[in-house]
Order: structure tokens, then sequence, then C-alpha cells
């Protein structure tokens, strides 16, 4: 426990509130045991194949590809979106184009040629795409890649506004342009941590491909583990207002808390971690899921709680479980600012701001795209699967 979190209980303890720090309080730090627990090969084996349990899957189907090459971490962290050489033509976005770098490395790539040849790295995995080919077709033709820890749910906007992906070159592509995955490459949870250690190895970096399920938003929660019982459950996505939650909470709390006791205390990390985060999805046959463990950790988003809330809820009382109860109390999206690119937003800041003005000037654009130029006319510019 650090100093504030001291700070904080002993200030319940008293009495007070200790209102003052809940505004500062951003939550605690992770310990290398906990980032090393959380990943996803430390806990799914236990989770998808439990021992003397008539239900012995209780998470969604995966794939876990652990023998990465070398260079692969110096493509994932290079300029750019270039494709691997075996990939160019494996996505299902690409339309078979060969090149995915920006505009601006295009420009840049001209300018320099008639200089000096530019020294491109072409990347190639054919083995790796080949295990991502057989793992897509193993996962009945669609999976939802991640890293050790993180998915690129900031990408989504690359791929069509999804995580799905059909072929190698959506995982490269997503798993590419993801500040979130990036995050896992750096190993930057590692050296966060309040025990960090430089001297110590750093976890070697996986690439997990889960079996596409077409979740309901509404249904996905996260459970929040302290002293090795449950304190809190959140709606996950508290961007929106679902009205049905509320006349099913008891239902959900009753069939969140027996999963946890009869499945999960002391199971995960053979009970070595007491503090730590869930997330799960209720299915319409009242069958809860695991899909994946957390940081009790500032890193993790504590929803529609606090984390100066957290660390001195009782544990002794029932969890506290919050829902976004009417429209006026949804939160904002925290994926709100990985939807365009920044360009897109730069551009709709010259148009004004508004999204009026914004669809105006592309519409403008376009238009004048279609009129006819004269040869020597030049521009200056200005349904829920089954998840087993």
């Amino acid at each position: 426990m650090n100093p504030v979190e001291s700070i904080l209980v002993e200030g319940m303890d008293q009495g007070n509130p200790a209102q003052d720090l809940n505004d500062e309080y951003d939550g605690p730090f992770a310990t290398s045991q906990q980032v090393l627990q959380c990943q996803f090969s430390s806990w799914y084996p236990t989770f998808s194949h439990l021992e003397g349990r008539k239900r012995k899957n209780v998470t969604i189907k995966s794939v876990i590809i652990m023998d990465l090459p070398e260079d692969l971490q110096d493509f994932l962290v290079s300029d750019g979106v270039e494709m691997p050489v075996d990939a160019q033509k494996l996505s299902s976005l690409g339309h078979g184009c060969d090149d995915w770098s920006s505009d601006e490395e295009d420009e840049r790539s001209q300018e320099n040629e008639d200089t000096q040849q530019a020294v491109v790295r072409n990347y190639s995995f054919p083995k790796l795409t080949e295990d991502i080919a057989r793992a897509i077709q193993t996962l009945e033709g669609s999976v939802m890649p991640k890293l050790n820890w993180s998915a690129p749910k900031d990408a989504a906007w690359v791929n069509g506004g999804s995580l799905k992906c059909t072929t190698p070159g959506d995982v490269y592509l997503l798993v590419k342009s993801s500040d979130f995955c990036l995050h896992d490459v750096l190993r930057q949870s590692w050296e966060e941590c309040e025990d960090y250690d430089p001297s110590q190895s750093r976890p070697k970096l996986e690439l997990v491909l889960r079996k596409w399920c077409n979740l309901h938003p509404s249904m996905e929660f996260r459970c929040f583990i302290r002293g090795h019982e449950m304190i809190a459950i959140s709606q996950r996505n508290h961007t929106q207002h679902y009205a049905h939650l509320l006349q099913d909470q008891r239902r959900i709390q009753a069939a969140l808390l027996s999963f946890f006791d009869d499945t999960i205390r002391n199971r995960f990390a053979d009970g070595q971690i007491p503090n730590y985060v869930m997330d799960v999805y209720l299915d319409q046959k009242n069958k809860v899921w695991l899909l994946d463990f957390n940081l009790w950790a500032r890193s993790t988003d504590s929803l529609l709680f606090e984390w100066s809330e957290l660390i001195i809820m009782d544990a002794d009382d029932e969890p506290q479980f919050r829902l976004v109860e009417t429209a006026n109390q949804v939160r904002q999206d925290p994926l709100a600012s990985y939807r365009a690119p920044i360009d897109t937003l730069n551009l709709a800041s010259l148009t004004g701001g508004t999204s009026k003005n914004f669809e105006d000037f592309m519409k403008r654009c376009q238009q004048e795209s279609l009129l006819p130029r004269d040869r020597d006319e030049t521009s200056t510019g200005s349904s829920v699967e089954s998840l087993d």
C-alpha cells in the first residue's frame, strides 16, 4: 500500500472521507507479479480447461502464438503502416493494395528520389503469417487479435470500425496501428511497476487470436476484486444507457457473484494475487464467460467508480453494482479520440469545428473533384455466437 492509499484508509477509519484526495488519487501501482499473472498466457490455460468441472471452459476459445520473429518488434514500432511482404495482399480491406504507408511518406520518398535512394526495410514473416492463417481457420474463420495484455481497440477505425479479422493482413494492420498494443510492445506495464527492476528480464511478446463473437455490449461487466472479495461491479460500456439492466440488476449480480465464488476465487494466479480486475460477459442463458483479467492499478479504467473509492470500500459488504441509470448519466467514450486520424481532426478544426461544416466541406471537395479540368490547369492546393 503506497502512502496515498494509507492516508485514504486512515481517513476512512477516522470518519474522514479524505475528500481532498479523492480528485487527486489516480489509483495504485501494479507489481511485477500482477503484470505477469494478468498476461493472457498466464491465465488462459487454467480457465479454458478446468479440471474436475462439468463446465471445463469458461472463456472464449483462443490461440496463443508465442514463437514470434525477433524483428517483429522492430516492425511494430517502425513508422508508417506498410504491411509485411508476405501479407500485403492478405488484408480484407486492402483491396489488393501493396502499400499501406501514409501519403506523407510517399511525398517524402518522392522528394528524396532525385537526391538519394531512400532506405526502406521490407519486413517478412512467412511462418508467422502461416501460423495466423492457420489459427483463423481453427477459430472458424474470424478472430480478434491482442498482445500480452492489450487489444487494439483504439485502431478499429482502420478496419472498418471493428476488431474482426479474417486474414493475416487484418491482424497485422490492427496491431501495427494501435497505441494500446504499442504499450505492450514496449513492455510499459512492466516498467511502470512499483517494484520494477531493470535487471529483470522482460516478458516475451505474445500474439493472441481469440475467436470472434458478436457480444452485446450491454452484457459486459467489469468486476473489482480486493483481498479475494468482489467489492464492486460496473457496467462495462458506460457510454450508453441500457434500460433493461435496471430490471435485471439483481439477477445479473447473483450470476456474477456465483461465477466468481465457484470459478475464479483462489483459482486465478493460484490465489497468490488478492487484488485484480476481471471483465466478464453474461449470455442469454445466464451463463457467465470470462473475457479478461486486468491489473488492480491506475492503468485499468475504473469506469463508474473512482480508485479512491475502491481502495477503501468495505469488502465485507455486498458488492456495489453501478449502472448508467439514465441517458443523462452516460460517460464520455475513452476511445472517442481514436476514431479518426489526427489529420481529419485538424481539417475539421479548420472548417469551424462543427460536424455540419466539415460535412459540407467534404461534399464540396467531392463535387469539385468531379469537374472536368483543362489539360494545362494546375492546382496550387489550399446476435451472440457460441463462445467456446
